[in-house]
Formats: structure tokens, sequence, C-alpha cells
């Protein structure tokens, strides 16, 4: 762990994470966990009732349907209402191991004082972009996902490690997707969602700062910066990250580059493939024979 609390997992498309125990379980009245820490990171999930986790010097009141998340030797206690004792699934996990096998966390665990710093994952997206993973979050439709979970540790069918690989994988995504689109951010989203919505829809169009600020509502300067700060790309790239991604749909049915270049509304064939490739990786030629030969 680095010394100033912040924890590097690396980027998302190499990571293998494993699952190490996951289980379900309702609680006693008042039945506590804590104060401690562990050795990996644990992710919960509230079925019902009502718990409050204390997060180093923070406290989250959690109920039903919200998810907690927290690393390794990061102090917390977990401690069930005495009115309303919470029913969750539980998930201990490691963000990088070669082997899948699972090394169940009880040896990890040890006592401790609450007035430790915590510890912040961070997770590059891609070049441009990283997030810390949230240590209280808001899911829909995440509770078939745990269950899969819990199932595939407690049966043990042959290739379970895999499957869990997988699972999990698909879980640390989607929290990402969520932290990044989601409920978090849903109402500050709002305010350039017109000009999202304007750039999916027209990515041929040469759009002007002053023209998304506009159908916005704001200042040119404020927009841009909100902009930046709400999606992480600027306005100018953001668009050409949505023509590209358009532009490989055209691909496999137009006979040319050209072609495409022109309906994504490139004045230059050069830029567009300069655009293409620092993306993609590839020509839009090279992409095009690759698509073919699949």
């Amino acid at each position: 762990m680095d010394t100033n609390n912040e924890v590097n997992v690396g980027v998302l498309s190499t990571l293998k994470p494993k699952v190490n125990f996951a289980n379900k379980m309702t609680a006693k009245p008042g039945q506590s966990w804590g104060p401690r820490t562990i050795s990996d990171c644990q992710i919960i999930f509230v079925e019902s009732g009502t718990a409050t986790l204390t997060l180093g010097a923070n406290s989250y009141s959690i109920n039903a349907g919200e998810c907690v998340f927290y690393g390794a030797n990061s102090p917390h206690k977990l401690v069930s209402s005495n009115s309303n004792p919470f029913s969750f699934m539980s998930i201990h996990f490691d963000w990088n191991a070669e082997s899948p096998e699972p090394i169940h966390p009880l040896h990890g665990i040890k006592d401790c004082q609450l007035n430790r710093k915590v510890a912040t994952y961070k997770i590059k997206i891609d070049e441009q972009r990283e997030i810390n993973f949230p240590h209280y979050f808001v899911m829909p439709n995440i509770e078939s996902l745990f269950a899969n979970i819990v199932k595939e540790y407690r049966y043990e069918e042959p290739g379970f490690t895999f499957i869990l690989r997988g699972l999990v994988t698909q879980l640390i995504t989607l929290i990402i997707r969520n932290e990044i689109n989601g409920n978090p951010s849903l109402g500050e989203r709002r305010k350039i969602a017109p000009a999202l919505e304007s750039i999916r829809k027209h990515p041929e169009k040469n759009w002007t700062i002053q023209e998304l600020a506009d159908i916005s509502g704001y200042h040119p300067t404020y927009f841009t910066s909100l902009f930046k700060e709400l999606i992480g790309y600027s306005p100018k790239q953001y668009l050409i990250n949505e023509r590209i991604k358009k532009a490989k749909l055209l691909l496999l049915d137009a006979k040319t580059v050209e072609e495409v270049s022109l309906k994504l509304g490139y004045t230059s064939i050069h830029y567009f493939c300069r655009n293409f490739k620092s993306i993609t990786g590839l020509t839009p030629t090279e992409f095009k024979l690759q698509s073919l030969e699949l």
C-alpha cells in the first residue's frame, strides 16, 4: 500500500481480480464486526434491513439496495440495527492475482483503532481518465450478480474459480460505469445532457463550443470546464470519440474509407485516419480488413 493511502490498482482492462470469499446471511440485532482491518478488499450489498458502517472518520447508514466498499488495512466497523437487522451479501476479493484460487480472508483480519486513514483505490480507465473506486454506491439490478457470485463460491462446481473471476470482473466494471455515468453524478450530468445528446445524434456535425454551450444554456468557458469535470474529456475529444464509435459501424458496410470520412464530417481523410488510429490503434483500412477476416 502506498504511504499516502492511495492504492493504484492499475488499468481496468488488464486487471485479474479473484474472489476469496462470498457469503449471504442475516445478522442478529446489534451484531457487529470490528473495529478491524482485513488483508483483501470487501464489497457488501444490503438486501434488507439497516446497518451502520464506520469507515475511518466517516459513517454510513446503509439500507436495502445500497452497497459499501473498503480495502485492505482500512479500519472499519459494521453494526447491524437493533430494531431492523440487515440481510446482506458480502464478497472478499483481490484486485490482481495470477491464480484464481480463493484464499480465505479469516487469517488476515486484525483488530484496530478507527482513527487511522482509509485507503483510496484508484483505477485507470484509459489514457486520459482515472477514477476513485467508491466507498458507497447504489446500483440498479445488481442483486442477481451478487447472488451468482455467492452461489458459485458455495457450490464449487467444476471451473468455479474461473467463473468467479469473470463475475467479479463484471461487478467491478459495472461499479465503475455506475460511478462515471450513474446516480451520484446524474444531477450534474443533466446540466450538459442537451449537448451530449446533440453530439451523439449528430457526430458528423462540426460542433463549436459556443453552439454546445448555447444548447445547454451556459457561458462557453463555464460549459467547457463543467464538461471536462463531468465526462473526463473536453467537448472536442468527446466529439472525436463519438465519431470514431460511429466510424467502426460504418466501416463494416462502406466500400471505402473516404466514404466514411465524408459521412462523419471530416474535410481531411488524413485527419480522420489520425483520429481513428489514436483511439483504436489501427488505421481505418486495417480495422476494415480485420473485421472482414473475423
